[in-house]
């Protein structure tokens, strides 16, 4: 299996517990060709691709990124799979295809809408590789929510090789040691919404942060995440920047990365969790919030939020971009125990359904059906 492997990534943590999971079944061994998520020469990616034959099949935790991203020049992708000679297995994490949903005005905006349209559609057959053909060449694809399914379809990609299978709930502590943080931050008395995960121009802060300055004084938030990498700066820096402009300064904490082991005491330091993203195609940071099953989990009902909700995840959908409803769920939310109570049954149901144990099953059903083929 190729994959980020050890380093700050959600696909890297989706990974390792489906590694443990498939582990622990009686007649799977995994051997992982390990990706650092750095810039690595064609040779490096070709010698990666040869390691891959030492299994029966050979199984991409695909994100553009992970080849020098969409660049022709920079794209190593061919350079990889051009070694391998087992049956292939790919997992979609990411997608350039179908509308870009982010919000936001400015060049920058400009900017990113102008790439994604590139990419998409303007390309012409270099628009189809990168959307299709990349993923065509798989005996078996593995997406993790419908929607991305319905892109490859329309993209021309039959649909009886495609499955759908959502990460798993991870297992993890006991949340506890949040009045701790909570006496440190002098926020005993508040009400805490946390938003955890690296900060993008495609998480909503911004939309978070001009909830909060029309909340009472007694809700703040807690940013509990930091920059995986350079290019995010800007959306940092605006997020600071928004702050000042609105005086939030007192109802506003900035953690910067957290290590796993800090995790469980924010989430226990929290009163409600928001993901407000405005594009996504599927995120572990939701899985992570909801494996805790304490604390009640908001979302935006962009296409994958709103296939959790279908399953029944436990979560409160709010329309994507909306400051006013995304207030609304909070405030009904926080003020109803008894919604709170049937979120928190719902998730423990969803986290039984969807363990790794579960997912790892299905997903050992992909590699027999690829190795039939």
């Amino acid at each position: 299996m190729f994959s980020p492997w050890q380093v700050r990534c959600g696909i890297a943590d989706y990974t390792a517990h489906l590694v443990e999971a498939l582990r622990a079944l009686d007649d799977v061994q995994v051997s992982v060709v390990p990706f650092d998520r750095r810039p690595h020469p064609r040779s490096d990616y070709a010698d990666w691709g040869r390691r891959m034959n030492t299994g029966d099949v050979a199984h991409i935790q695909h994100e553009y990124a992970f080849f020098g991203y969409l660049l022709p020049w920079r794209n190593h992708f061919r350079s990889f799979i051009s070694q391998i000679r087992r049956p292939l297995v790919i997992t979609k994490h990411v997608s350039f295809d179908g509308p870009l949903t982010l919000v936001g005005q400015g060049w920058l905006s400009f900017v990113r809408r102008a790439k994604w349209s590139m990419y998409n559609r303007w390309l012409g057959a270099y628009a189809t590789y990168l959307n299709r053909d990349t993923f065509d060449v798989a005996r078996q694809i593995i997406v993790l929510d419908t929607h991305l399914k319905d892109q490859l379809i329309v993209r021309g990609i039959r649909s009886e090789k495609i499955n759908v299978i959502p990460p798993g709930v991870p297992r993890v502590p006991r949340a506890m040691g949040g009045e701790r943080l909570r006496a440190e931050w002098g926020w005993s008395d508040k009400r805490i919404i946390g938003q955890f995960g690296f900060i993008t121009p495609a998480k909503g802060h911004a939309l978070a942060l001009d909830v909060v300055a029309h909340l009472p004084d007694d809700h703040v938030l807690l940013v509990a995440g930091g920059l995986r990498r350079e290019a995010d700066r800007g959306a940092l820096d605006a997020v600071r920047q928004r702050i000042a402009r609105l005086n939030l300064e007192d109802r506003v904490r900035i953690t910067g990365y957290l290590n796993a082991v800090d995790v469980p005491a924010h989430i226990h330091a929290c009163d409600v969790l928001i993901y407000p993203y405005t594009h996504v195609d599927s995120s572990y940071s939701v899985m992570t919030g909801l494996a805790y099953q304490t604390v009640p989990v908001i979302i935006s009902d962009v296409s994958a939020h709103r296939e959790l909700a279908e399953r029944r995840a436990g979560v409160e959908l709010f329309r994507s971009g909306d400051p006013a409803d995304l207030r609304r769920a909070i405030q009904s939310v926080l003020n109803d125990e008894e919604r709170r109570a049937a979120m928190r049954r719902d998730t423990l149901r969803f986290a039984q359904e969807y363990s790794w144990q579960a997912i790892a099953r299905k997903t050992r059903e992909v590699y027999l059906r690829a190795l039939q083929d």
